[in-house]
């Protein structure tokens, strides 16, 4: 597996087939995708992309940390879950968010994800919520 810097628009097939089913590419434009700062992952088996993420310099209003960094669109093919792409982005991530001086990163992750971000590393940080049309949430965040 190999992970490479993509742009935006190359997370869009993934983000749609596994985040919004039956949905539209509009769906999966985020409005930070092309925030200063921002990057976006995508891990590769030969020339197939099988999982991705994106990271934004995005402050949560309830969370601490000087330089937070939000996931957002993280998304693996549904051939390919549970065989390690997803710690190995996160992983990763978590190198590249230290090297620009990030102390935070957080996501709103779905219910069914919150023991792979807890792998990761990452914690619950508030009661559930729910994104209308997507399903219930919980904030969570790892301090690197």
């Amino acid at each position: 597996m190999r992970i490479l810097f993509i742009k935006a628009a190359d997370t869009y097939p993934l983000r749609l087939q596994v985040l919004r089913p039956g949905g539209l590419e509009e769906d999966v434009h985020f409005a930070n995708d092309r925030l200063v700062g921002a990057f976006h992952l995508g891990v590769h088996i030969g020339e197939h992309r099988i999982c991705v993420g994106s990271f934004y310099p995005e402050a949560h209003p309830e969370l601490t940390g000087w330089k937070q960094y939000r996931l957002r669109g993280m998304a693996t093919h549904p051939d390919f879950q549970g065989q390690g792409a997803g710690a190995k982005l996160m992983a990763f991530a978590a190198d590249q968010l230290k090297a620009r001086h990030a102390d935070l990163v957080w996501c709103n992750a779905r219910i069914k994800a919150v023991s792979f971000y807890e792998r990761a590393g990452l914690v619950i940080t508030g009661p559930a919520f729910e994104i209308p049309g997507i399903g219930t949430h919980y904030v969570m965040s790892r301090k690197l």
